[in-house]
């Protein structure tokens, strides 16, 4: 049951020649201006190939290289490289890549300079609490109206399954979701299920739910998750397409608003069934999810607990700063004539500016070579959250997860909740 937690970010395929850039720091860690030696080597069907030309180049992390250049492996299969330290915190990618028989094997391998000491660039608005008060004190009136439709199909002699629809942000629109009950006396805790970015379908049961949870796994687009899939993959194409971007330019319109609150509102339907002890709500998901994480926690503070890997849209404002910024990876356009006004409004919805209010203790992890939530902007949150924190480092991921990592996540939870252990 452990390896769910891992189920939505597995990991990728074995290429037949892998190339590797080594830095001579075990832990991937530089403290800034010292210079980084990069052993570098390729391997087909277990065996360095010596002779090889290996292509490289380096650069601070997503944005243009500053050095490119070729090395010859010795007859040992290694060619080595230097890499000029970084005057100030952040990150350095290091790409490289043979080419055999007319195709290109490649990896990369970024390496940090002080990450624990990476600021963000975004900034927090003076009126940004009383802006989220507000907003959460007018939907709170808005009644639940809460349809639940049990799912005899999906549940079994150990769970119960159920499609929810609770209302919620304003008359009218709704959060979907599917909750999964374990079939067990008492009050048990829950964990709000938060998704990756993408328009989808969710089935149950959930298999934390075997774990001993309450799950509530909810999409945040205000549409039914149990239709069919080719209505998602229209939606995801069509009506939705870069919905992460509708209604930047004015704070009360942007998309994640009501997504933000629609989490909120989940929080209230499990505070108010019966089978949940509203003492013990974590929050879980990945990239997406983890941004949602992070955010519920911080505006609904019974949340007691949570965990995210690669959280999203943390320091967004990077790349209009001159430095990598998280997913969805905007400001990248300078000559748009909208940015003052979206870089403003990013302020009210950046990870970053919420991780400085959590007050719960965090079950953190990410890969130092996740291009899709860079580690730069990770860190950036990270490292203003002044709650309890644990940070799971697996430096050779991307954007997915080793089973171990989710096995840690899991046990830290259920430490949390003072749960048995297996």
């Amino acid at each position: 049951m452990l390896l769910v937690l891992a189920a939505a970010f597995g990991q990728p395929s074995k290429q037949f020649i892998t190339v590797y850039a080594e830095p001579d720091h075990s832990d991937w860690i530089y403290s800034c201006g010292e210079k980084a030696t990069f052993t570098l080597y390729a391997v087909k069907e277990n065996a360095r190939m010596p002779l090889t030309e290996i292509s490289y180049s380096y650069g601070p992390e997503k944005l243009k290289a500053e050095k490119t250049g070729s090395v010859t492996t010795g007859k040992d299969g290694f060619a080595r490289i230097t890499v000029p330290g970084r005057k100030v915190p952040g990150f350095t990618t290091v790409n490289v890549s043979v080419t055999y028989n007319g195709k290109r094997y490649s990896s990369q391998t970024n390496i940090g300079f002080d990450p624990y000491k990476i600021e963000p660039t975004t900034s927090l608005p003076e009126d940004f609490e009383a802006f989220w008060e507000d907003a959460k004190a007018k939907a709170a009136k808005v009644p639940m109206l809460t349809r639940v439709r049990h799912s005899e199909e999906e549940s079994n002699d150990r769970v119960d399954v159920y499609y929810i629809r609770i209302q919620s942000y304003r008359a009218g629109n709704y959060v979907y979701g599917v909750l999964t009950v374990p079939k067990t006396e008492g009050k048990k805790p829950a964990i709000l299920r938060l998704p990756g970015a993408a328009v989808r379908k969710f089935n149950g049961p959930d298999p934390l739910a075997y774990e001993g949870f309450v799950v509530l796994n909810i999409g945040v687009h205000g549409i039914p998750v149990d239709q069919d899939a080719e209505m998602y993959r229209q939606l995801e194409t069509g009506a939705m397409s870069g919905y992460v971007l509708k209604g930047l330019e004015n704070r009360d319109s942007y998309y994640y608003k009501r997504t933000y609150l629609g989490c909120v509102r989940a929080v209230d339907y499990l505070c108010s069934r019966d089978d949940v002890d509203a003492s013990r709500i974590a929050c879980y998901g990945g990239s997406q999810g983890g941004m949602l994480s992070i955010v519920t926690a911080a505006l609904d503070k019974r949340v007691s607990a949570l965990f995210a890997y690669f959280p999203a849209f943390c320091d967004v404002t990077g790349y209009y700063y001159g430095r990598s910024g998280g997913w969805p990876h905007l400001f990248l356009d300078k000559s748009d004539p909208l940015i003052e006004k979206k870089v403003a409004v990013s302020k009210y919805y950046d990870v970053v500016n919420f991780a400085r209010f959590l007050s719960q203790p965090g079950f953190y992890s990410w890969g130092f070579n996740d291009i899709v939530c860079c580690p730069s902007s990770t860190f950036s949150a990270y490292n203003v959250i002044t709650s309890p924190k644990t940070l799971c480092l697996a430096k050779d991921t991307g954007h997915w997860l080793y089973p171990w990592q989710s096995e840690e996540a899991l046990k830290w939870l259920k430490a949390q909740f003072k749960m048995q252990q297996e």
